[in-house]
């Protein structure tokens, strides 16, 4: 496991967020393998002022390092990592040192390394020494204070190439930074070597006379010396390299703007300050291929004389570069083949947008810049121009839009010295126009992303131009057969064409996460294709290919939906997504029976992975919501495959019954029906008898929504079975049915099996969900099952939620790992976007966990403070399921009367006070009885022993879930109240075969009379 300490603190790629935690893991890591006390690393957290509860505080930091993939190892007395199992990029440094191989040192440190730190400024200067690299040099040169030993070396290295008078600019800025700042004099390795530059020693030796005249170097004047720093491409530039050490010509391919000639530059640069001699042609200023010749030669000899061709290319040695040859790129090739034919001392580099083709060619594909590097690249120019970007996550979005493209990054950059970055985000939906212009001084090919791309464009034939603008409305990478079907092209052609666009790095070649082969195109050069596609009038009929793509592919995705291939068909589904929305939108009000094809998977994949409110406002849109002439048509009923139809209608009503949208529940329902009744014999049998799931969701009549229940559960297809037995025990729980709760787990156990019968993960998760939450033996496991299946399917909120009320089960066992993962659940900083659904009540699970943790482990004010954190999150968030709000009320109000008695029966009946309404006015019958125990607890504490007494035995009729309030024990007064188990059965015996409805009532009039007290 790679530990990244030389750039941003990172565990195997992946960046440590936070001071605190990035604290414990320096703390660990450089204790090379001794244990660390939780004291010690307390202290190096927090200093001299650690919180309250330092060392749970502690846990939970090592529980965030673990989930990083830190090994941290529970050992005596603390924690440690066991060194042989990490890999430490300092280390690994200093091995490529001794190695002999500096290049792959180099490339372990960012490209603008943080040098404060003394160890870190020392190992830098050691690779940049061994490297000799000017860029480098000076930065050790530049730092505070400054490295003396790398500014020495750095002017020897000048003096070397001739550049004397650099040299001594570099010592007297240093001297005058070391007298203004220290008050002191340069070094004696300073001053010696200022010595000798100034007596010619330094000087590179004039070559023997015996030996024949090696070509000198023939750097442009903007190749010797870069104006800014370049970031992010050490890897390419030690790739390169390396390359050349291997190949006779290297071919560096990339989209416009990419960096292909920075990247030349800095390898010729660093070819040149190692006495390799090395000649530029600058090929973009030539117009035909017949040009390419007499540029080299002009490059090494700009006399002509009588020498021939070939016996002036055998002069060359050293390292040719040949920068932008796409536009000439037959002659180049020509050129290159006879020059290597001709001069075997010789190297070439080529920059291209396309490779030279030629045998023995290294292609290095230079892609966009990473993320981090972009961000870097963006922050730097912006502050070189005086602009400071504040805002990570907006600086991180600009570069996003713009592909992580240097050249766009450099242009927005520009503008960022007279503009906010909101507004360049803003202005980014014309890119061309904010952007074209922004800075001076560029090549003409690149003074304007327009012109960028219009320049690769001009490379193509008229097919090719014509498809590169057919294929911009397509918004996301797309596989061939999409390209097909958008191009109009037969597939024969079309392969040549694509591999022409990938050829000239118009396109690029990806796997998507289903494991196909995509092609990619950058969004710079895609709205230049719109743009350029609503000139010439086709829009309209690339957008209609695209829909004829999408309702081929979206059918053949919802048939693997449920079933064996159900993973890998969410896999790609998730891959179209962004392409099927495209699609989907142009078909909306358009075409009713192209929206139902297209929109199928999509809601599924939707609903599975908690996208409530995606699957929402589509589903209005589909179902005619704002049209009721159009409904009361029957247009879609009678035009729309019945099958994907009755599956819209389905998961719009889930999702509208899980985020309380009753119109469109209702109008789900009644499009089901009006479905189910028109066309019935058409629908598939598992189509038709899944129609009865949103019956049976009716809360307000659970009766009729067991029938429903009952109807899928005699089903012969297993995958109804399964939804019929889930339904029941979930409506014998909420209604309160005499069912014991392992017949209800009963029922969702044989679900489980009936949905793995069917192959739907999704569905088992939910299942397994249901079992794990009542607590029974094996509970646990159950819920690990769960979270498992909903991973497999990327729904990553629900598997988060489930695991964890895991936690919480754990934590009530005494498990402290389970306790620092709830710790860090609520310590997290809210998300952006917030979380939605079930999720918004994860923090109030945790904080509930972790006051049965603090009860358990005698802390009753800590348990209290997270009971009365774990109500105060649920009353401000809009839960989905009120009910959610009694149990997290009861569990306050009760925890303060196990905690303070008498003290705490204000704070309680208060809580109660506040709940009660929602306690009565839902229909999960389990937590009116939740309420009624917490009632009962009250009672007890106010003196009124009947009360109590009564009220707790209603609260158990009606299943109350006693582990989320009484899992430690009772209370000792409560205790006192209710007598032994034989009195107890007897009372709870009087009320097991009573109405539910009689039930309530009796619960409200015992619960009346205790809050009349307490108020009293």
């Amino acid at each position: 496991m790679r530990i990244t300490t030389l750039g941003e603190l990172a565990v195997d790629g992946r960046p440590v967020r936070g001071e605190r935690l990035a604290a414990v893991v320096r703390a660990l890591v450089e204790a090379r393998g001794r244990t660390v006390t939780p004291g010690a690393l307390a202290e190096t957290v927090w200093g001299g002022a650690p919180p309250e509860d330092a060392i749970g505080a502690v846990h939970a930091l090592i529980g965030r390092a673990r989930r990083l993939g830190l090994p941290v190892a529970a050992a005596p007395g603390g924690y440690r990592v066991p060194p042989e199992e990490i890999e430490l990029d300092t280390v690994l440094a200093k091995a490529h040192l001794a190695a002999g191989t500096p290049q792959l040192a180099r490339a372990l440190f960012p490209d603008a390394p943080d040098l404060s730190d003394a160890a870190t400024a020392a190992l830098f200067a050691e690779v940049a020494a061994a490297r000799r690299d000017e860029a480098d040099l000076r930065l050790l040169a530049g730092r505070t204070p400054p490295h003396e030993p790398s500014a020495a070396l750095l002017v020897r290295v000048l003096a070397a190439q001739g550049r004397d008078a650099e040299a001594l600019e570099v010592v007297e800025r240093l001297r005058a930074t070391l007298a203004d700042t220290y008050g002191a004099d340069p070094s004696a390795a300073v001053a010696e070597a200022h010595l000798a530059l100034l007596r010619g020693e330094l000087s590179a030796a004039p070559a023997p006379t015996t030996e024949p005249a090696r070509p000198k170097s023939t750097l442009p004047a903007a190749w010797r010396r870069s104006a800014t720093p370049m970031l992010g491409r050490d890897a390419d530039v030690a790739a390169v390299r390396a390359a050349l050490a291997e190949a006779p010509l290297v071919t560096v391919v990339a989209v416009g703007g990419a960096g292909k000639t920075r990247l030349a530059a800095e390898v010729a640069r660093g070819a040149a300050a190692g006495g390799t001699p090395v000649h530029v042609v600058e090929l973009a200023g030539l117009r035909s291929a017949s040009e390419v010749l007499p540029a080299v030669l002009a490059a090494a000899d700009p006399a002509t004389g009588t020498r021939g061709t070939a016996e002036r290319l055998q002069e060359f040695a050293g390292l040719v570069v040949l920068d932008n040859c796409e536009h000439v790129l037959a002659g180049a090739a020509d050129v290159v083949a006879e020059l290597l034919a001709a001069a075997p001392d010789a190297a070439v580099l080529a920059t291209s947008r396309a490779p030279l083709g030629l045998a023995g060619e290294v292609v290095h594909r230079l892609h966009t810049l990473a993320d981090d590097a972009a961000r870097q690249l963006l922050t730097a120019r912006s502050r070189a121009g005086g602009a400071m970007l504040s805002d990570g996550a907006a600086a991180q979005a600009l570069c996003h839009r713009l592909d992580n493209l240097p050249l766009a990054l450099e242009l927005a950059a520009a503008r960022l010295r007279h503009m906010p970055i909101e507004d360049v985000l803003a202005g980014l939906d014309d890119r061309f126009g904010l952007l074209d212009d922004a800075l001076r001084g560029l090549p003409e090919r690149h003074a304007s992303l327009w012109a960028m791309v219009d320049w690769s464009r001009e490379l193509l034939g008229p097919e090719q131009q014509r498809l590169l603008e057919r294929l911009a409305v397509i918004p996301a990478p797309f596989t061939a057969e999409a390209a097909e079907c958008v191009s109009g092209l037969p597939r024969r052609g079309l392969a040549v064409h694509l591999a022409g666009l990938v050829e000239q790095s118009l396109l690029g070649l990806a796997e998507g996460g289903d494991g196909r082969a995509r092609y990619r195109m950058l969004e710079t050069v895609r709205e230049y294709g719109e743009a350029r596609l609503a000139a010439s009038g086709e829009r309209d009929a690339a957008m209609d290919g695209l829909v004829a793509w999408a309702r081929q592919e979206a059918p053949r995705i919802h048939a693997e939906l449920i079933g064996p291939g159900q993973i890998a068909a969410f896999a790609r589904c998730a891959a179209e997504q962004d392409n099927l929305v495209a699609a989907l939108r142009r078909c909306v009000g358009r075409d009713d029976a192209a929206a139902v094809d297209v929109a199928a998977p999509l809601l599924h994949l939707w609903t599975v992975r908690g996208l409530h409110f995606e699957v929402l406002p589509w589903s209005l849109a589909l179902l005619h919501a704002d049209d009721p002439h159009l409904r009361r048509s029957g247009r879609l009923v009678a035009q729309a495959d019945p099958d994907r139809l009755a599956w819209i209608c389905l998961l719009a009503g889930l999702n509208a019954f899980a985020t309380d949208r009753y119109r469109l529940f209702a109008l789900s329902r009644r499009m089901l029906r009006e479905l189910i009744a028109r066309r019935s014999d058409e629908l598939s049998p598992r189509a038709r008898a899944l129609g009865e799931i949103l019956p049976a969701l009716t809360v307000l009549d659970l009766t009729r929504g067991m029938v429903s229940a009952e109807r899928l559960v005699a089903d012969p297809d297993p995958y109804a079975q399964g939804f019929g037995l889930f339904l029941r025990a979930a409506i014998r729980e909420n209604r309160g049915d005499t069912a014991s709760a392992a017949e209800r787990a009963a029922d969702a156990e044989l679900a489980y099996r009936r949905f793995e019968q069917a192959g739907d993960h999704w569905a088992m998760g939910m299942a397994a969900q249901s079992i794990g939450s009542q607590g029974a033996p094996g509970a646990a496991e159950w819920l690990r099952r769960g979270a498992a299946h909903m991973e497999l399917l990327g729904a990553a909120e629900d598997a988060g939620s489930i695991r964890i009320l895991l936690d919480v089960q754990l934590a009530h066992a005494g498990d402290d790992d389970a306790a620092a993962r709830l710790r860090a659940v609520v310590e997290a900083p809210v998300p952006d976007p917030p979380p939605h659904g079930m999720q918004v009540m994860d923090a109030a699970q945790a904080h509930l966990g972790l006051a049965q943790h603090a009860w358990m482990r005698g802390r009753p004010a800590d348990a209290v403070e997270h009971a009365e954190r774990a109500n105060a999150i649920a009353n401000k968030s809009p839960a989905p399921v009120p009910q959610a709000r009694v149990v997290f009320g009861v569990a306050a109000g009760v925890l303060r009367l196990r905690a303070f008695g008498a003290a705490g029966a204000s704070r309680a009946g208060q809580l109660l006070a506040e709940t009660r309404d929602e306690a009565f006015a839902g229909h999960d019958v389990p937590a009116l009885g939740s309420w009624a125990l917490a009632a009962a607890t009250l009672a007890a504490h106010l003196g009124e022993p009947a009360e109590a007494k009564e009220l707790w035995a209603l609260g158990e009729r009606c299943g109350a879930n006693l582990m989320q309030l009484f899992d430690n024990g009772v209370d000792a007064r409560l205790e006192s109240v209710l007598g032994g188990a034989d009195e107890r059965a007897e009372r709870a015996a009087a009320w097991r075969e009573r109405p539910v409805t009689e039930i309530t009532d009796r619960i409200r009039e015992l619960a009346d009379k205790v809050l009349q007290t307490f108020r009293r």
